[in-house]
């Protein structure tokens, strides 16, 4: 996914730990921490005039996260992909490298939009839907060429003639540029379908605080209970 111009202020606090993904995770957490706290300060408080920035600025925040999953990827895709920083709670909800994009809509408030939201939220529900299905079909067909022929007859002939590997090296290459679109479609739908939400909650400053503050919430919430596990079986902090 290609960088959010307006993201660059925001960005170089974040570039202190650009070459570390642990560490940028850490950071990029605690910086979670204090949104979500002045999100709940701001709800509390009814500051519609304080809530429409903090949105904007949680936008930016999740955008930032796969803005840097993506450098790493261009870097090192498998990396990328198997996701160390995150602990072993966390990795329970992956979905194609990340949280399943319709998980958002739990965070809506129901009972608190009108009629035209609702149609609206439905609508982004099922494009949502329709593109977690494509994703879906494109990973089982990119799993299948793991163990497609082109790849294991690749491998075979690597293994009888070590010093020719040049067709195994492509046919892996191959896989993992496809693997490297994957994971950007991933993420592409997950952010489109969180601006999507917000964009729909918009007019009302304190249902798109609201929603942020409860998805952020549930984040952190999954990301201190699998913490909280790892530690106490001896795991670390991170995922195995």
């Amino acid at each position: 996914m290609p960088p959010h111009p307006k993201n660059a202020a925001v960005g170089s606090w974040y570039m202190a730990h650009a070459g570390d993904m642990v560490a940028f995770y850490d950071a990029w957490v605690g910086r979670e921490e204090e949104m979500v706290s002045d999100l709940t300060a701001a709800l509390g408080a009814r500051r519609r005039d304080a809530l429409a920035p903090l949105v904007d600025a949680a936008m930016d925040h999740v955008a930032t996260y796969y803005e840097h999953k993506a450098s790493l990827a261009d870097r090192d895709v498998v990396a990328a992909l198997d996701q160390r920083w995150l602990n072993p709670l966390e990795r329970t909800f992956l979905w194609a490298w990340g949280w399943r994009p319709a998980l958002v809509f739990r965070f809506v408030d129901g009972g608190a939009v009108g009629p035209r939201q609702r149609r609206e939220l439905e609508d982004l529900r099922a494009a949502t839907a329709a593109a977690e299905k494509e994703v879906d079909r494109e990973v089982a067909a990119v799993q299948e060429s793991l163990a497609g022929p082109r790849v294991l007859e690749a491998l075979r002939q690597r293994r009888q003639h070590p010093r020719n590997g040049v067709q195994a090296d492509e046919a892996v290459a191959a896989v993992g540029r496809s693997l490297r679109v994957l994971l950007a479609a991933g993420d592409a739908l997950r952010e489109r379908t969180v601006r999507g939400v917000v964009g729909v909650l918009a007019p009302d400053a304190e249902q798109a605080g609201a929603f942020v503050a409860a998805m952020l919430r549930f984040h952190l919430g999954v990301h201190r209970a699998g913490r909280a596990w790892s530690s106490g079986h001896g795991g670390g902090r991170r995922g195995l």
